[in-house]
């Protein structure tokens, strides 16, 4: 993993402006936070939302089979500014919330 530029970080927190989210560095890139939940991780250019089982996200985007080790849809940095990620971040915090 590497840690995005500033630039980038400070392009992903743009495009989720007006949710409650927070980035720390960690392991190599920074874990993003959405109303202190981890919800996924910002590494180079992509931010890997964990998988919660969203049913509206783009088809064209890789969703993990059950096998997989790593549960998580990496998003590529030209969909920072889809209408559906703000959604999804806030939805994939709620779902964790629940689910503890």
């Amino acid at each position: 993993m590497a840690y995005p530029d500033e630039g980038v970080v400070q392009t992903w927190l743009d495009a989720l402006r007006g949710l409650n989210v927070r980035v720390k560095k960690m392991f190599g890139c920074y874990c993003v936070y959405c109303d202190d939940q981890p919800v996924g991780w910002l590494s180079d250019t992509v931010f890997s939302l964990r998988e919660v089982g969203l049913t509206y996200l783009p088809g064209d985007l890789k969703r993990p089979s059950p096998a997989d080790r790593v549960q998580e849809i990496p998003i590529p940095l030209d969909c920072c500014h889809c209408p559906w990620l703000p959604r999804a971040v806030q939805d994939t915090a709620d779902r964790r919330k629940a689910a503890r």
